[in-house]
């Protein structure tokens, strides 16, 4: 999956080796935008990392970073193909020629990470950008203040069933789903996180020697579905059962925080088929 990491004003931006974890984790291309009070400039297409950086630290001179809103991008193709145009962020607009620009300044900009089903798309035009011409743009059009107003994020919210990160020029930050926050950054899933193997995540959940236990099987016998099922069974919560990606949460972590989570995750992977799935896994 994609991951958005928002930076809202007064908070340190993360540093470089969170971006590049960012980065290596969604490789298909990367993004950001910025709030000059004026406008949003977005910044997108950046293929290697190297770029990304430059441009990044071009576009911050003259600003104080801790003060400056930041949304990046890092993106892994689900629709659309691996190409500079269908990075993110996007300004909210209904122009293909606008939503394609890899340099742009808008009042508003907006970034994704997740799969919208149901839309129209090809290899330059991504779900996310006919998302944003056919709903996105439309909202705006109609309340000028939308990212403002509970209804119409949690309208969004219904429509994409996934997440959103939303800019205006005065540097006000907007999410849609759940985000992590992390020093006061917003991430929209773990992929920004070094990754530690299970033992270390499990220790946190559990007490006792049940996950020594299995754990210690699953160390000696890795190939045997006996020591996967008794790691399976540790996961922690209900929805887990019926969830598609519970293995590769029972060999590194739970991704979900709360039996919620679980189950919306549960119910959001039912709808996909494999390859969907495969897309959207972090490890």
């Amino acid at each position: 999956m994609c991951i958005i990491v928002a930076k809202p004003m007064g908070v340190e931006m993360p540093d470089k080796e969170t971006r590049e974890r960012c980065f290596w984790s969604n490789p298909d291309g990367a993004g950001f935008m910025l709030a000059d009070g004026k406008t949003v400039r977005i910044r997108k297409g950046f293929m290697e990392l190297e770029e990304f950086e430059k441009a990044l630290e071009y576009e911050l001179d003259g600003f104080d970073p801790t003060e400056t809103a930041v949304i990046m991008h890092f993106r892994i193709a689900t629709h659309g193909k691996v190409k500079p145009s269908c990075c993110h962020p996007f300004p909210i607009s209904d122009d293909p020629a606008e939503l394609r620009a890899t340099s742009i300044e808008s009042r508003f900009g907006i970034a994704h990470n997740g799969v919208i089903q149901g839309r129209q798309t090809n290899d330059d035009w991504s779900d996310t950008m006919d998302f944003i011409a056919d709903v996105v743009a439309p909202l705006k059009r109609m309340n000028a203040n939308f990212m403002r107003s509970s209804d119409a994020l949690e309208l969004l919210e219904g429509a994409c069933r996934s997440k959103l990160a939303i800019m205006d020029n005065s540097g006000e930050i907007a999410t849609v789903g759940q985000f992590y926050e992390d020093g006061g950054v917003l991430y929209s899933n773990t992929s920004y996180m070094r990754k530690v193997y299970s033992y270390t995540d499990y220790s946190n959940l559990f007490t006792g020697t049940a996950y020594e236990e299995a754990y210690g099987k699953y160390e000696v016998e890795e190939d045997s579905w006996e020591s996967m099922e008794r790691l399976l069974d540790l996961l922690p919560w209900s929805a887990c059962s019926e969830c598609a990606v519970r293995e590769e949460c029972a060999l590194y972590f739970p991704e979900c925080e709360t039996e919620n989570m679980a189950r919306q995750a549960a119910e959001f992977y039912a709808d996909l088929d494999e390859d969907e799935i495969a897309e959207y896994q972090t490890i």
